[in-house]
């Protein structure tokens, strides 16, 4: 087995001696040596990428927040726009793995600011959008860059990190992606309540733009190592046959059905059951935003020292919560429901990460990409699934039950994790 300094895709440690990478650089096999970052380099880098991410799904979910003000003003129905926010999920997740394979040839640098640049001036050409059809189409091209960032992202910041802190570096993308949920949908919901749907549309292009700037200023050339592409159709196949990732694939799916078979519905569960709703629904979307920080950011450190017993106690903590939470809206019980929804937020951020680094784990360099596009697929499916079903059950009058079925995906959840939790350890790619 290579070493971990020769290993395609790892990071080139330990004493600088003629010929290999100096100490902290991360290099791609054949590519020149380059000076080492700092500290405060690697986490400027590691956030200004993280910082794209929240922005890319802070545009994929902003016309939820704004559904109404956008088919007024395409002239469109609220269903159409709707329609638009499932067009989106299905065009990255068809779109993953393909342009991550092309990407697997290019400077990873470059391929995270063309992405952050085509997301920004999409967002723009849908702001200015004169109808339904010129909306749909920005949305589809943005769409397209939303799996293949989040394919490079996560592998090349964790190419910036010191070994002893890269599960730590690595779940920052993931908490990018949860800020947007907490912090970006709200708060471009507020500009545009207050603006216009178009200003807010805009402003967050315009922020994309200005981060791919900074981005190309903080991250340091990432090339591919030589033959990366014919190893990323490689990857593929190897990708698909493995069984540990297999394992993260599945349990991956069923946690995103179960979760956003409640979530698509949490504001009308908590109205009816617990009684929460209003200003007092906001402040608590607040600190379940805050939880699911909290979440991602343990489970990076957790990866570090602990995954495959963290992922096991978040699994049973997961599916306790989702369970009381059915108890205490068939009981009435408002602060413990609140309490149950709380902690479930932020368990399901930190199995997501742990998900997502348990990939990192079982595939390197290319491979890490493929797989990631791969992962990215399974999460927008989880997502359209799990909407599907929560529909389904609120249309029937049954949303009562809507958290017993979710914890009842919470199980399947943490059985998936007691059978195959060794597909989240360290050790061996495979």
């Amino acid at each position: 087995m290579l070493s971990a300094a020769r290993r395609p895709g790892v990071l080139a440690r330990g004493p600088h001696r003629p010929g290999r990478a100096p100490v902290g650089t991360a290099t791609a096999v054949g590519a020149p040596p380059r000076a080492p970052l700092t500290r405060a380099q690697e986490t400027a880098a590691s956030l200004g990428v993280s910082a794209i991410a929240l922005l890319v799904v802070t545009g994929e979910t902003l016309p939820v927040g704004l559904i109404g003000a956008v088919a007024q003003g395409l002239d469109a129905t609220v269903s159409q726009i709707g329609l638009t926010v499932s067009w989106y999920a299905l065009v990255a997740a068809a779109s993953g793995v393909p342009l991550a394979r092309l990407a697997a040839r290019f400077d990873r640098r470059w391929v995270l600011v063309v992405c952050a640049v085509v997301f920004g001036v999409t967002q723009l050409v849908a702001a200015a959008a004169p109808n339904l059809w010129v909306f749909g189409a920005a949305r589809g091209v943005a769409a397209l860059t939303h799996g293949v960032y989040f394919a490079v992202a996560t592998p090349a910041v964790v190419r910036l990190a010191r070994p002893e802190i890269q599960g730590r570096v690595g779940s920052r993308v993931a908490v990018g992606g949860a800020l947007a949920l907490v912090l970006g949908t709200p708060l471009g919901t507020l500009l545009g309540q207050a603006a216009g749907w178009r200003v807010a549309m805009a402003a967050v292009a315009v922020v994309a733009l200005g981060l791919s700037l900074v981005v190309a200023r903080l991250v340091p050339p990432l090339p591919p190592p030589p033959g990366s592409s014919s190893r990323a159709d490689a990857g593929l196949v190897a990708t698909l046959r493995s069984r540990p990732l297999a394992v993260v694939m599945a349990l991956t799916a069923v946690l995103v059905a179960g979760h956003f078979c409640l979530f698509t519905y949490v504001a009308p569960f908590a109205d009816e059951r617990l009684g929460v709703a209003g200003r007092a629904f906001s402040v608590l979307l607040l600190v379940y935003g805050t939880a699911a920080v909290l979440g991602s950011t343990l489970a990076g450190r957790l990866a570090d020292r602990h995954p495959v017993s963290g992922l096991r106690a978040g699994a049973a903590v997961f599916t306790t919560a989702l369970a009381c939470l059915w108890l205490a809206g068939q009981l009435g019980g408002r602060w413990s429901g609140v309490l149950a929804l709380v902690v479930w937020g932020g368990t399901f951020s930190l199995l997501v990460v742990s998900t997502a680094l348990a990939v990192l784990r079982r595939a390197r360099g290319p491979r890490a990409e493929t797989a990631f596009a791969l992962h990215g697929i399974v999460f927008q499916l989880g997502i359209v699934s799990g909407s599907a079903l929560g529909s389904a059950l609120h249309a029937t009058g049954a949303l009562e039950v809507v958290p017993l079925v979710a914890a009842s995906a919470g199980a399947v959840v943490l059985a998936l994790a007691l059978w195959g939790g060794r597909a989240f350890r360290p050790g061996a790619v495979g």
